[in-house]
């Protein structure tokens, strides 16, 4: 099995992965390297979108590029091959399910992965441990456990965003690794 293949697959999910998921896979990318994990990032509208011009400044002032980053559209294949797939909003829980009736015991909301996992666990044991005692019916109208969305809205709102998911993806993988 090759390097590539033992790494551990994170996939980042939002709505048009033009801002949220693209955050959090170049944080994720630029700060854990590609060692333990593959990070992606994905979207359920159309592909070939580019990161808007106020989401790339803030990033760049960062230290970050998404220049080169092209919206992705969500498909089956890539919902299968994920090991953690972690969502924007509650409702893209199961929006993945509808790719891949299998996605749900492996997809959670970012905030949620970030609340309730413990240093040191695996992915699998972190998916065995939050599964036990699920209702995945929460994601129907939970909204607490959203990342704003910031797109076509004031730089601040960027600013917050980037803030939000850069502590949220520091939070779960720094217990990963």
């Amino acid at each position: 099995m090759s390097h590539a293949d033992q790494r551990k697959r994170v996939l980042f999910v939002c709505t048009a992965n033009i801002c949220r998921s693209p955050t959090a896979e170049y944080i994720a990318r630029s700060r854990y390297g590609a060692d333990k994990f593959h990070f992606r990032s994905a979207g359920f509208l159309a592909a070939d979108r580019s990161c808007p011009d106020d989401l790339q400044k803030v990033l760049q002032a960062r230290g970050l590029s998404v220049a080169d980053h092209r919206s992705y559209k969500l498909d089956q294949d890539t919902v299968t091959a994920a090991d953690l797939i972690l969502t924007m909003e509650s409702r893209h829980v199961l929006d993945a399910t509808v790719l891949d009736r299998r996605a749900l015991r492996k997809t959670l909301p970012l905030k949620e992965a970030a609340k309730t996992i413990r240093s040191g666990e695996s992915i699998e044991e972190f998916l065995e441990r939050v599964n036990a005692d699920r209702d995945a019916q929460k994601y129907l109208s939970e909204t607490e456990l959203d990342v704003a969305d910031p797109y076509k809205k004031r730089l601040k709102a960027y600013e917050r965003a980037v803030e939000e998911i850069d502590a949220l993806v520091t939070i779960v993988l720094d217990a990963l690794a």
